[in-house]
């Protein structure tokens, strides 16, 4: 046996006993064709001709825009390479402007709507829910203090009896194992009425979406829903019990997903992304759950799930093949919900019931190493398109979630070929900025449609129709600051999500590691040679755009000169503004200064379990093999054959 897995085997029996689970009540849940037969929903009208009312505009605004750049560019004939440009001009742009077109039609909700809030009723359930918790090499403080606010915030509405709380760890260290269980056994301590229960698996065969499944083959029998947490998610009381209610009275409703908020950003990046997701997110938000109607999309996590429509139509699919584009499916919540949506059941997205919160990653290193994963498991979806069976709405969430990354190599490609074109004599300068070159429509188009949203906020906003806003009077200078941050930040995006991009297509594999919760300590100089790449490149696209024409450097000067200075932006924006300075001020979030009352339980909760934060190592990957452990300290789950 591999001594790394002697040592581990050895602090297994030496840590405290696992607390006990409940009785099994297995549930069958079969391995899913990646291609299958569709059921369609008796009486469903909603979803698809939103899709299409929605794309329609959106796809016209792209083809006008398409046949002027062509004219523009076909004056003098055009080169292959200028055909190239034209075609990622109009890829781009027909990303872009579908998004944009979501906006709109979440602002239209918005401003119609004359109630945008859920409203409580008497909770009244027959059901019982587990709220699990997919762990791997997390603080055990963060998890705890969380499931314990939770609880509390239940008791208080006399609501915990309809709920169990299930810890499903797949930590690799044995160190944070033993702090987990200890944090565990305090929390039963004080709370001996509440159901904690906690299973560790020694392989994690399957990644997040195995856990999650063994837990249902397992106990899936006993529960009627689950509602699945991160690390790092908190949920108030009033929408857990909402969820559970729009459950109950929706039998044919398999999954609903709320719109999380970002809490307890500290960092001037993660406050970046902390206001633009609560100030344009619930727009997006609103326009995505009107044109998805029963068709909607999964995101792992702050989501309500019918455990049985779960184990019978959403048993993962193993990718065939070799490479990071097959085996176990990464990013696997849009392929569940797909799965779900085909089986004939509805998937809905739920933005009016509010009290959902997440955290971001809090440094663009962090991002980084989180947008690497997310651009593998992605891009799998692209195997998936066309396969037999799934809803056209479907296909739409799959291939919207890989463009979000591969508009990026499309961006940086049409950049690149807009400076050799110019070189070429085909396009910059004086003349293309008259006649509109693809690269800078792109540019321009792209700076429209970006700040539309932003500006569809702000006009929400001042007519009251913004949720939570009304009363921020710093709300367009938080825009404006957003918007300058976020501007700096595009093109170093651009380069990570390309480089990752390219890491997946020549066979490297994302791994699987933790995710960042609090921030690193990165200096300067660290950060400079992290970012030597886009310093080059940055370098290359200023010195040959200014040894060629002005016009063409004040064009390339935004991407160009952020990339240079990727590695001080990256630097400053991981500090954090001091507390109620103007900056803290403009970019603050009604949550922050109005804390929802489960985030501050789940603060003082942290405080208990302050002792146990080790901090998570770098991945630990053990070896296959069976390890002789007894079954009560560890539970074991073998990879199939075949897996």
């Amino acid at each position: 046996m591999d001594a790394r897995v002697k040592l581990e085997a050895a602090a297994f029996l030496a840590s405290p006993a696992i607390p006990d689970v409940p009785p099994e009540e297995p549930l069958a849940m079969p391995q899913q064709a990646v291609a299958a037969t569709r059921m369609r929903v008796h009486g469903e009208r909603d979803g698809r001709w939103r899709l299409a009312a929605l794309l329609a505009p959106a796809f016209g605004v792209t083809a006008l825009a398409a046949f002027q750049s062509w004219r523009a560019m076909s004056a003098d004939g055009m080169v292959a390479l200028e055909w190239m440009a034209l075609a990622l001009f109009v890829l781009n742009l027909a990303w872009v402007s579908g998004a944009a077109a979501t906006a709109i039609a979440g602002a239209l909700v918005l401003w119609t709507r004359s109630d945008v809030r859920a409203k409580t009723l008497p909770f009244v359930t027959p059901s019982k829910t587990a709220i699990v918790f997919p762990v791997y090499n997390e603080q055990p403080s963060r998890v705890m203090a969380g499931a314990q606010a939770v609880f509390d915030a239940l008791t208080r509405e006399r609501a915990a009896g309809a709920f169990e709380f299930f810890f499903l760890s797949d930590t690799t260290d044995g160190s944070i194992a033993r702090a987990e269980e200890t944090a565990l056994a305090r929390l039963r301590e004080t709370r001996p009425e509440a159901r904690f229960f906690y299973r560790r698996r020694l392989f994690n065969h399957g990644r997040k979406a195995g856990n999650i499944a063994e837990f249902v083959k397992r106990w899936g029998g006993r529960y009627d829903y689950m509602v699945v947490f991160d690390a790092d998610s908190l949920m108030s009381a009033s929408s857990l019990m909402q969820l559970v209610q729009r459950m109950d009275a929706s039998p044919r409703t398999a999954l609903i997903q709320t719109l999380p908020a970002i809490i307890n950003a500290q960092t001037l990046f993660a406050r970046t992304q902390q206001f633009a997701m609560r100030a344009y997110g619930q727009v997006f938000g609103a326009g995505l759950a009107w044109w998805s109607g029963g068709a909607g999309n999964f995101w792992g996590h702050n989501a309500i799930v019918r455990v049985r429509a779960f184990a019978s139509h959403a048993g993962l699919p193993v990718l065939s093949g070799k490479g990071p584009l097959a085996g176990h499916i990464l990013s696997h919540d849009f392929v569940e919900a797909a799965m779900l949506r085909r089986a004939g059941w509805r998937v809905e997205i739920a933005p009016d019931i509010t009290g959902s919160y997440e955290e971001c990653p809090p440094t663009l290193v962090d991002m980084a190493v989180r947008d690497r994963r997310w651009a593998q498991g992605n891009l799998q979806h692209i195997r998936l398109l066309f396969a037999r069976g799934f809803d056209p709405v479907s296909r739409a969430h799959m291939l919207a979630g890989a463009m979000g990354y591969l508009s990026a190599p499309m961006w940086f490609a049409l950049i690149l070929s807009g400076i050799v074109l110019a070189w070429l004599g085909h396009g910059g300068g004086e003349e293309d900025a008259r006649e509109g070159s693809p690269g800078g429509s792109l540019f321009l188009l792209t700076a429209l449609i970006v700040l539309s949203a932003k500006w569809l906020a702000v006009a929400l906003w001042a007519a009251g129709r913004l949720p939570d806003w009304s009363r921020r009077r710093h709300f367009i200078a938080g825009v404006l600051v957003e918007t300058i941050l976020s501007a700096l930040i595009a093109p170093i995006l651009m380069v990570n999500q390309t480089m990752a991009i390219a890491s997946t297509l020549t066979g490297i594999d994302a791994g699987w590691r933790p995710q960042a919760r609090e921030r690193s300590s990165s200096s300067l100089g660290d950060l400079m040679g992290r970012y030597a790449v886009h310093l080059a490149i940055g370098a290359v696209l200023f010195a040959a755009a200014l040894a060629h024409d002005p016009m063409l450097t004040l064009w390339t000067a935004p991407v160009a000169l952020s990339l240079i200075l990727a590695a001080p932006i990256s630097n400053v924006l991981a500090r954090a503004p001091r507390a109620r300075s103007w900056l803290w001020r403009v970019m603050s979030t009604p949550e922050e200064t109005e804390p929802p009352s489960i985030a501050r339980a789940a603060r003082r909760a942290a405080l208990r379990f302050g002792g146990l934060r080790p901090v998570p190592p770098d991945e630990i990957r053990l070896p296959a093999v069976p390890v002789p452990l007894p079954a009560r300290s560890i539970e074991i789950d073998l990879p199939q054959a075949g897996g």
